[in-house]
């Protein structure tokens, strides 16, 4: 057996303990609204991301294990790298709509992914990055998965043209790593992007809020984070939205989003 070298993604759900915690009252009876929220989030994460697709019919391997995903795909995959972020993105947007979060990390490297199997260097990689680096809540990834993604495009793009359509998906953070933009990207992933958006950052405003109340101050660091993406945006959006006449849907939309 060799390693294979492939685009390796660890993603982690946060806040994933004191989910399944919250599925069981102090009674000890089931809550079942809190299990078929948990249910339902894997179940979106799974059509996704095709982990139920036949083996045979994908060159992308998905795992998932309680609450990380491990998502790989070869290195020579066409627009490969582009289609995973998007996938990843339309995952983040799932999450979020369930008041969960995710963080992790993309590296290049050897590995072994079958759907038996599961390890190499580029497992160990990525889940360090993941854990050590990505910090708050993002996908983070270097310049050498867009470098990547630009030279194995798509064949009805050039490399500049799929650099363009990547560099669509992210965002650069102050410590210089890029990361899927879930707050100001994610509008055209919608189902009806211009009615559905008022209600997607409704969401992370509630997620931000709980978030920066946690007493544990590492767990507070990371809802500041988002709370320095989100609070800018949210005003910009809704800054715009005053200029509809008094009365339009979306405007009120907007307005009923409280401030952080």
């Amino acid at each position: 057996m060799q390693y294979e070298k492939r685009v390796v993604c660890f993603i982690d759900v946060l806040g994933f303990a004191e989910q399944v915690r919250r599925t069981v009252r102090h009674d000890d009876s089931d809550d079942e609204k809190e299990i078929d929220s948990i249910a339902g989030a894997f179940a979106a994460i799974r059509e996704i991301l095709d982990i139920d697709k036949p083996e045979e019919l994908r060159r992308k391997v998905v795992t998932q294990f309680s609450d990380s995903i491990v998502i790989s795909f070869p290195v020579d995959d066409e627009s490969g790298v582009f289609w995973s972020l998007l996938d990843v993105l339309w995952m983040q947007v799932q999450l979020i709509h369930r008041r969960m979060l995710c963080r992790g990390a993309v590296v290049i490297g050897k590995v072994v992914h079958t759907p038996q199997l599961l390890f190499g260097p580029a497992i160990v990689e990525a889940y360090l990055l993941e854990s050590r680096a990505a910090s708050y809540p993002r996908v983070i990834l270097d310049e050498s998965i867009i470098d990547l993604g630009a030279k194995v495009h798509a064949r009805h793009h050039d490399p500049n043209m799929e650099r363009e359509s990547i560099m669509e998906l992210l965002a650069r953070d102050g410590d210089g790593m890029y990361y899927i933009d879930y707050v100001t990207r994610a509008q055209g992933e919608l189902d009806d992007p211009e009615y559905d958006y008022p209600g997607y950052l409704s969401h992370l405003r509630e997620i931000t809020a709980r978030g920066i109340l946690n007493p544990d101050p590492s767990i507070r660091v990371k809802y500041l984070w988002l709370k320095e993406k989100l609070q800018p945006h949210l005003a910009a959006v809704k800054a715009a939205a005053r200029s509809a006449p008094e009365g339009d849907d979306l405007r009120e939309a907007y307005e009923s989003i409280e401030e952080l």
